[in-house]
């Protein structure tokens, strides 16, 4: 019954591109809830959309190809860099801010030889504005839309790198790096299971991670949401248990804090 859900869900246009992983893990968890197998497959839809559906854009690769001059300082790549971006509701609301959101961040962790994009929708794209050099940027998404894209656009630019789909709810740590964004994910985790954000960076074999809050619904409300973060910030740093310290780097619409871990037990 649980294949006759997956199957039913995957042949949705809307979520035939997420990892097959997670949608067998939540058709799995509600399967034992729903009335029938049209109510499981409504509920796993349901959730999709709250992890992924609501946040998802097209991109347009070739015009970034057609932008692409070998240098990633130019202006008009980057102009066809921030015009994709706007194709995802995270990386649009980030846009005026890129000239130092990541210089703020590498200021308190130096800038890293290997970065961990989890869950990183189209923000491998900010690429002109890390100053990264030749590090390698390793992607990790859900959902293979935007991965596509990124895939294409790491390629394109010729920057060491490896994108690969992961459901970071059920997954095993990603490997080693020197630095891991958790861009608006915690929200994102905690829809599906409220102990995955701690479980995660728990298990980060990385020496900074960098967790950043929306300050806004995506109709434009605050809503109370800075009060709300900053405690789910303070929860998740108890929770995890390995969180030395933490700065904050925020911007007027994203709650940046980097958080430096204590190394991996064991």
């Amino acid at each position: 019954m649980s294949l006759d859900v997956v199957e039913r869900v995957r042949r949705s246009a809307r979520y035939r591109d997420v990892d097959p992983a997670m949608v067998e893990r939540l058709a799995a968890e509600e399967l034992p809830r729903a009335r029938n197998v049209d109510d499981a497959v409504k509920r796993v839809k349901r959730r999709l959309h709250q992890a992924v559906g609501a946040f998802r854009g097209a991109a347009r690769p070739p015009a970034l190809a057609a932008a692409w001059n070998g240098r990633l300082e130019d202006p008009e790549f980057r102009v066809a860099c921030a015009d994709a971006m706007r194709g995802h509701a995270s990386t649009r609301e980030r846009l005026p801010y890129l000239d130092t959101f990541f210089v703020d961040i590498w200021s308190v962790t130096g800038r890293p030889h290997r970065l961990l994009d989890l869950g990183c929708g189209l923000n491998p794209l900010a690429l002109p504005w890390m100053g990264l050099g030749s590090a390698t940027y390793e992607a990790i998404d859900v959902d293979e839309r935007p991965l596509a894209t990124v895939r294409e656009f790491l390629a394109l630019v010729d920057q060491p790198h490896r994108v690969t789909h992961g459901d970071l709810v059920a997954v095993p740590t990603p490997e080693s790096a020197d630095v891991a964004l958790l861009l608006k994910l915690v929200t994102t985790l905690d829809r599906q299971d409220p102990s995955a954000a701690a479980r995660l960076v728990g298990g980060l074999d990385v020496r900074y991670a960098v967790v950043s809050f929306t300050t806004r619904t995506l109709g434009g409300q605050s809503r109370g949401m800075e009060r709300t973060y900053r405690n789910r910030l303070a929860r998740l740093v108890a929770d995890a248990g390995r969180v030395a310290d933490v700065r904050e780097a925020s911007v007027a619409s994203e709650l940046i804090f980097v958080l430096r871990l204590d190394p991996v037990r064991g």
